[in-house]
């Protein structure tokens, strides 16, 4: 048997508020296997992580590149998971140095392998950005990292093609992301038909608001919307965005913000609400956390995204929202609910990324 540890090198994980370090973690939570071995190197947290987590197998090497090869060099000839993004291991979003600790790594322990699973990619940025420099430094790194790299994941079709022209490489993976709110049991019963949720980061809240304006404000005068929850961090800039469109509908009362909530909070909200406002597009619904959370919940998704493919099909457009019977509208949100757990679950995907190492391995996180 394979002995060799499973690394994963990521960016920081619960209690600290990270999308890449939440899925890291619920990653690692539904490994196939035994798990117990594993070990977590993280760019800073580790304390508070293991209080939280009960989990003591957890360092961190605060973005150094010194700090990054001792704790490999520890570790020796390994499978390696890295998850990057570029502002995950460097402020302005250029790790300049990951990929030279990697190619060392790899050259001092021949048998080690290497996943890079890519959770964001550079623009296209002209070049009188302010930022253009940065982005084309960003796309080196992702280049080497590529290049180096045995496997490389990402997370929507748009992400493949970019990393296809970005590495020259045609063998690119891509996999939906799970809902980072798993779903609680909750007791059976009847849905709150006008009660609806928006939910995620305080930008993504705000672009809701402003893509679903119109909608909210005929659905709240004929009666269709009695109740908008509104769930996540705040945020002084977008929060006053957002309650300028709200203070402008007829009613601002029916919005209850609701800010941060434990998981299991959200999970009892998305099972208690009718409908979900998702801002995803057909290019990136693949990557949105809401999505899935709203799929998993069993929460209709109400979308502008039109396609004929699972699982946009099985969203509700603006205008069928009125007009729906509550039977069509349980077939479709049962038919996004399947889909979800036949494609995007944590135990679906873990097993997939997984499969892409050629044999059994222990695992061990290196975060």
């Amino acid at each position: 048997m394979n002995t060799r540890p499973l690394v994963v090198i990521t960016t920081r994980l619960p209690p600290q508020v990270c999308g890449i370090g939440t899925y890291s973690w619920l990653l690692h939570q539904h490994w196939p296997g035994d798990v117990s071995s594993a070990q977590f190197l993280v760019v800073d947290g580790a304390i508070e992580s293991v209080a939280e987590l009960d989990f003591s197998n957890v360092a961190e090497f605060n973005a150094n590149a010194a700090k990054l090869s001792r704790a490999l060099d520890r570790i020796g000839a390994a499978d390696l998971l890295l998850h990057y993004a570029g502002r995950a291991y460097h402020r302005y979003g250029c790790p300049v140095w990951l990929p030279s600790v990697l190619v060392r790594w790899r050259a001092k322990f021949r048998s080690a392998r290497l996943l890079v699973f890519f959770h964001e990619l550079p623009s296209n940025l002209p070049v009188t950005s302010r930022h253009y420099w940065i982005d084309m430094c960003n796309r080196r790194v992702v280049r080497k990292l590529s290049k180096i790299a045995d496997v490389v994941v990402t997370n929507t079709s748009e992400h493949a093609k970019k990393l296809e022209q970005i590495s020259g490489r045609a063998d690119i993976h891509w996999l939906p992301v799970p809902s980072n709110i798993l779903a609680t049991p909750v007791s059976p019963g009847p849905r709150g038909r006008t009660e609806f949720v928006i939910f995620g980061l305080p930008f993504g809240r705000w672009q809701t608001l402003q893509l679903f304006d119109a909608e909210i404000r005929s659905w709240q005068d004929r009666g269709h919307l009695t109740r908008l929850h509104l769930i996540g961090p705040r945020d002084q800039k977008f929060d006053a965005r957002s309650d300028q469109l709200i203070n402008g509908w007829r009613n601002p009362n029916i919005v209850m913000r609701r800010g941060m909530l434990p998981a299991a909070d959200i999970s009892k909200l998305l099972s208690r609400a009718q409908f979900g406002l998702s801002n995803a597009t057909v290019e990136n619904w693949s990557k949105s956390t809401v999505f899935m959370a709203f799929a998993s919940h069993g929460c209709a998704v109400v979308s502008k995204a039109k396609s004929e493919t699972a699982p946009l099909r099985f969203t509700v457009a603006p205008d069928e929202l009125v007009t729906m019977s509550d039977v069509d509208l349980g077939e479709r949100t049962k038919a996004l609910r399947q889909w979800y757990e036949q494609h995007a679950h944590w135990n679906v995907i873990a097993r997939k990324i997984s499969a892409l190492f050629p044999d059994k391995v222990t695992q061990t996180a290196v975060v």
